[in-house]
């Protein structure tokens, strides 16, 4: 029975290899389509932001900054924790590519509105008025709209243009502009009049939003000072006592517990500045 059971186990095991082996082939095929699909993705999102570094090369960068890392400090742990937010940098960079753009163009869009009311008083229609802007001002609006009139001259409706436009730019401003816009151009009525008084109420809510961001900034730095303190701290310990935070770097379980505190502290910077962020 002993060599019967023995000669069970090795045939199941044996089953179980091949399978293994076998199905490796086609996970790695599932999983290199799954990544192509999601790059070329992120790549024209990317694109969409003019942002002309493609994912790829986010991904080789990643994986790079583990290999020399890990080398360094002769910590897989570390060198994986870094090449698996690789497949989150790309992601991560169309996230901040676009905060930074979206604040570009909210700090221009009072003078392109005032370039636009002045077009209007001109004579010249919307249109008209929004390929000035694209053709005048400096990027990113200008590329933003120049996308507009793009769509604009290819056959899309001028509103459907400027409701894409909205979902590009992450901006109460510019969704309560391109509104007002298009409830103006399906109702009618002095588009003259419609545009001085949305200068005016965006004015002021800039202005009310500037202090009520003042008054939150103290709020904000307490945020980066409480995330900053306790790893500044431990390089200062590292410097002054390195045998006191050696055994810490040199175990495998210190290494994991690190990399599980810079993941968790990412969360609680991001949770507690949309507490402290107030939108008027």
């Amino acid at each position: 029975m002993n060599l019967i059971s023995q000669w069970i186990v090795l045939a199941s095991v044996f089953a179980l290899m091949l399978g293994i082996v076998q199905a490796i082939p086609y996970a790695v095929t599932f999983y290199r389509e799954r990544l192509t699909i999601h790059l070329n993705r992120v790549s024209r999102e990317l694109n969409k932001f003019f942002f002309n570094i493609k994912p790829i090369y986010i991904l080789g960068a990643a994986g790079l900054a583990g290999i020399v890392i890990g080398a360094l400090s002769g910590s897989w742990i570390f060198a994986g924790a870094i090449c698996l937010s690789g497949a989150f940098a790309p992601k991560i960079a169309l996230t901040i590519w676009r905060g930074i753009r979206s604040r570009q163009f909210e700090a221009q869009f009072m003078d392109a509105l005032i370039l636009l009311g002045n077009s209007l008083k001109s004579g010249l229609d919307m249109a008209a008025g929004i390929d000035r802007i694209a053709t005048t001002m400096k990027p990113p609006i200008s590329e933003e709209f120049g996308l507009v009139m793009n769509a604009y001259r290819l056959g899309t409706p001028l509103e459907s243009s400027l409701m894409d436009l909205t979902k590009r730019i992450d901006s109460r401003t510019l969704e309560t502009a391109v509104y007002a816009i298009n409830i103006q151009r399906e109702t009618g009525g002095n588009i003259i009049k419609t545009f001085d008084q949305l200068i005016q109420t965006i004015r002021e809510e800039s202005k009310l939003q500037k202090k009520v961001d003042a008054m939150t900034s103290q709020g904000r730095t307490q945020i980066f000072f409480l995330a900053g303190f306790p790893w500044l701290l431990a390089a200062l310990f590292y410097v002054v006592a390195p045998d006191f935070m050696q055994p810490a770097l040199a175990n495998p379980w210190g290494q994991l517990t690190l990399v599980f505190l810079v993941f968790w502290e990412i969360i609680g910077i991001v949770v507690t500045k949309r507490i402290v962020s107030v939108d008027v």
